[in-house]
């Protein structure tokens, strides 16, 4: 049965974007410059967790001035989420520098990894680009169908102990596969420093070809590499 938006729900999410319209070039700019930054996205989290605790948010930034940062609501795949998520996104107002888009939809033009000119994801203190993660298989669990992998990066050995940057990978592989099939797929992301010969790795772009494969086998065991 479909749940329903609830009054509650509704007024809770017609506050959020009150806030957000009176606060939207500070944002913009937070987003653009890192002018106060931490300040207003912990604001900007606080505001959104009185809609949802587990809700969170992605800004993608814009190339050039004439472009809209896209501000993505994710439910990070939990699907009793998806009512508010749709619900705030129905609920958005329309402003020029700014595009709403509901959940973190899967990437089908790889193309741009398999070439090396993908752009990198910006975080606070670090970069990564989609077309440097590697994988490796850990576990196929063929009954669950459910994987366990580990992601390589090149700099890990630098910021293993930023809190960070396992958010920032799930992200990625979200956005390379989709939040619901992420939740539906991965049961184990383990981060590691990627070796000088990745030969015996895979790129973290091709990951949908393996749960492709995941999904065809029909022995029901756990399959360890």
């Amino acid at each position: 049965m479909k749940k329903q938006m609830t009054p509650q729900m509704l007024k809770q999410i017609k506050s959020f974007w009150k806030w957000f319209e009176q606060n939207e070039m500070q944002i913009l700019e937070a987003f653009t410059t890192h002018t106060k930054h931490d300040e207003v996205f912990n604001q900007l989290n606080r505001k959104l967790s009185y809609v949802s605790k587990r809700i969170g948010f992605i800004l993608v930034g814009r190339k050039s001035n004439s472009e809209k940062v896209k501000l993505i609501i994710t439910a990070h795949g939990y699907k009793k989420l998806y009512p508010k998520v749709n619900g705030m996104i129905n609920n958005a107002p329309k402003l020029s520098n700014w595009d709403f888009q509901a959940f973190i939809q899967p990437n089908t033009n790889i193309d741009v990894f398999k070439q090396g000119i993908d752009k990198p994801y910006i975080f606070q203190d670090f970069e990564l680009k989609t077309s440097e993660l590697y994988f490796k298989p850990l576990e196929f669990n063929t009954f669950q169908k459910k994987m366990k992998i580990v992601i390589y990066l090149k700099n890990y050995k630098y910021h293993f102990d930023n809190d960070s940057i396992e958010e920032a990978v799930y992200i990625i592989i979200q956005d390379l596969i989709g939040e619901e099939n992420f939740k539906k797929t991965i049961d184990l992301v383990q981060l590691a420093q990627l070796p000088d010969n990745p030969k015996s790795l895979v790129h973290l772009y091709e990951l949908q070809e393996y749960i492709d494969l995941l999904n065809k086998l029909d022995r029901r065991v756990k399959i360890e590499i």
